[in-house]
């Protein structure tokens, strides 16, 4: 078997026909009930990772010249430095048969100082789950994966107003130069959401920060929008949601981070400022057919708001860690 590097822009055409196979094959094992993976989705995915987790390196593990496996390793900065996420994938005609292992094996010298290994929306109860608890992998956080398909869903549960005292402020890209820095404020109340036992912190956002995370999205392409509700008084931003469309997939939304101020909850905030974001895209991005969010299952208020809203649980993960010391025994 041969584990080498993957770089997408320079990948010939078989390996990336053998990437979306695994990744394919993969998805309708791991994911059921998940629209097929098409060529470009896959692809896309390798060039457009997700934005706020790093440096990204990717392998690819190849048998016989037939591609079997996939892996990249993300590397946080900032208060997650020492942390590093790991997505591995196997095709399922190779499991069981040491790909992983392998691939596992090779990456680990690039950890270097990193003293945590992650891997996020490992399916529960599935092989990926089965295999890290089998390498000392533990079980920290368990997540739930929703859908709302646009077509289907009841769109006069949308049809709310924030509570009195409150206006909301929509933006694309860029928030406005007189709210960025109470923004940066809201986004930090996201740290209130459980996590479980995962190393992941959530960062600390500041106004200079939030200009850094918004030029990055820029120049990736991707279409990032906030709705926020602002205090009527105060004139400052005390909750938010955000929703991300990226240039591989203009058929799917993916609903990022909803928080509100400790101080200002249970006014139903954080349904308002969701509802209000599905009218824009309905009436801005028609030719969106659903989106997709995840959200932590000890987190059922939020998990409750999504159903209101028409999404449906489509999948429960979990996220597995490793430490540098278990790593080092095995």
């Amino acid at each position: 078997m041969e584990i080498e590097p993957l770089d997408p822009a320079s990948a010939g055409r078989s390996v990336l026909e053998g990437v979306h196979e695994v990744v394919s094959a993969a998805d309708r094992l791991d994911k059921p009930g998940a629209p097929p993976v098409t060529f470009e989705t896959a692809i896309g995915r390798l060039e457009n990772p997700q934005p706020s987790l790093g440096r990204v390196l990717r392998w690819v593990a190849r048998r016989d010249g037939r591609v079997v496996g996939l892996a990249a390793l993300y590397f946080p900065e900032a208060e997650n430095s020492h942390l590093a996420i790991l997505e591995l994938t196997v095709h399922p005609d190779a499991r069981r048969d040491r790909v992983g292992t392998a691939v596992l094996r090779a990456l680990t010298p690039e950890l270097h100082e990193r003293t945590v290994l992650e891997c996020w929306n490992v399916t529960k109860g599935g092989a990926g789950a089965a295999f890290g608890t089998a390498l000392g992998f533990e079980v920290v956080d368990e997540t739930v994966f929703q859908a709302l398909s646009i077509g289907a869903a009841d769109r006069s549960a949308w049809k709310v107003s924030p509570a009195a005292g409150y206006r909301l402020r929509t933006w694309q890209d860029s928030a406005p130069e007189e709210l960025v820095a109470s923004y940066a404020q809201a986004r930090r109340a996201i740290a209130d959401s459980p996590f479980g036992r995962s190393a992941y912190r959530f960062p600390r956002w500041t106004a200079d920060r939030v200009r850094e995370s918004e030029a990055d999205r820029r120049r990736r392409g991707i279409d990032h929008r906030v709705v926020a509700v602002v205090q009527r008084d105060s004139g400052r931003v005390v909750g938010f949601t955000e929703l991300q469309l990226y240039p591989h997939r203009h058929d799917l939304g993916y609903q990022g981070d909803t928080a509100v101020l400790a101080a200002h909850r249970g006014r139903g905030l954080g349904f308002c400022v969701k509802a209000a974001m599905l009218r824009r895209l309905v009436a801005e991005r028609p030719e969106v057919e659903e989106v997709i969010t995840s959200t932590a299952a000890a987190n059922p208020y939020m998990v409750n708001v999504n159903l209101a809203l028409g999404y449906r649980t489509t999948r429960e993960t979990v996220i597995l860690a490793q430490n540098k010391l278990a790593r080092g025994r095995a």
